[in-house]
């Protein structure tokens, strides 16, 4: 365990920096903008570029692991609302939030370098599929949802819309561009695949950083029941919900130890965007990133030990 631990240290304690350059330097707001632009752009497109873009086709269209993980989202995602709804608040944007909020992981900027680091390489191919399943259905479908319920915006919003919105980022078009590449075997230039290897080692240490810079000046609320909701069902129910489906469904070994842990990883930060844009306990929610991302310190290491 403590070997574990002492791996993956170094990647938290780059979280640990993002957060305290945050806190010392009032100007850092335009530096992490471009820096989080720089990665999503830029440096995480080629990281999965380059791993989705040497695979085999029949590695990459699993697709056990990918309705196994379709349908853990669904049917956590679901019984929350149901649950909240009735049980708690007859507000169906507040009950979508909590929903999403413990579903909704931070595989990006924080699962594919910690993992990568500590089973291999070879973790960004699984990690890639759920995060296409995230971006593809589960944030589209949430953000319509939430956005369905507001009468301001109710005219002015489709499914379609939000997809499309959806397939234009980057990550994505990497994915797609990935995809492309493996169906009809074709191999990309040495030098290119250097290029995007070079760009990709910048990933890792850049998102953990950002990651410090988002939970900074982000408090427990004065009402911590929805955060400790969401914290709880992030980091226990949804990957063992993963977990048991996988195992369900008879998904290879190694794709399950991937998924659990990609579905252990905390709450992510733009949960707190949406939460904000929709006016839905954006308090609660930054409450509960801050809250997942400092118990994953322990959870993640402690997960890794017990696989391995």
């Amino acid at each position: 365990m403590v070997e574990v631990l002492l791996e993956v240290l170094p990647l938290f304690f780059l979280v640990t920096l993002g957060f305290l350059f945050k806190s010392k330097f009032t100007y850092s707001d335009i530096c992490i903008k471009y820096l989080t632009r720089f990665v999503m752009y830029v440096a995480l497109p080629a990281v999965l570029l380059e791993k989705l873009g040497t695979t085999k086709i029949n590695e990459l269209i699993e697709f056990s692991f990918l309705f196994s993980y379709l349908i853990s989202f669904f049917i956590v995602m679901l019984i929350s609302v149901l649950f909240i709804y009735f049980v708690f608040s007859k507000d169906i944007k507040f009950s979508v939030m909590l929903g999403l909020g413990g579903v909704y992981g931070n595989i990006g900027f924080l699962a594919i370098p910690v993992l990568s680091l500590s089973l291999g390489e070879w973790v960004s191919v699984p990690l890639a599929l759920m995060l296409t399943l995230d971006l593809l259905i589960l944030l589209p479908v949430s953000t319509f949802l939430l956005k369905f319920n507001s009468n301001t915006e109710k005219s002015n919003m489709t499914l379609l819309k939000t997809l499309s919105r959806s397939f234009l980022n980057p990550l994505i078009l990497s994915i797609v561009v990935a995809f492309i590449l493996s169906i009809f075997q074709m191999t990309l230039p040495s030098n290119i695949i250097d290029g995007l290897s070079f760009l990709g080692s910048a990933a890792g240490p850049c998102a953990m950083f950002i990651v410090g810079t988002a939970i900074y000046g982000r408090k427990i609320s004065s009402k911590p029941i929805a955060a400790a909701y969401i914290s709880t069902v992030k980091l226990i129910v949804m990957p063992l919900v993963v977990y048991i489906f996988m195992n369900l469904l008879s998904v290879k070994s190694e794709w399950i130890i991937a998924a659990t842990l990609g579905a252990a990883m905390p709450c992510a930060a733009v949960l707190s965007v949406i939460a904000e844009e929709h006016k839905t306990i954006p308090q609660q929610v930054s409450a509960a990133v801050l809250v997942t991302t400092i118990f994953s310190v322990f959870t993640v290491p402690f997960l890794i030990f017990i696989f391995s």
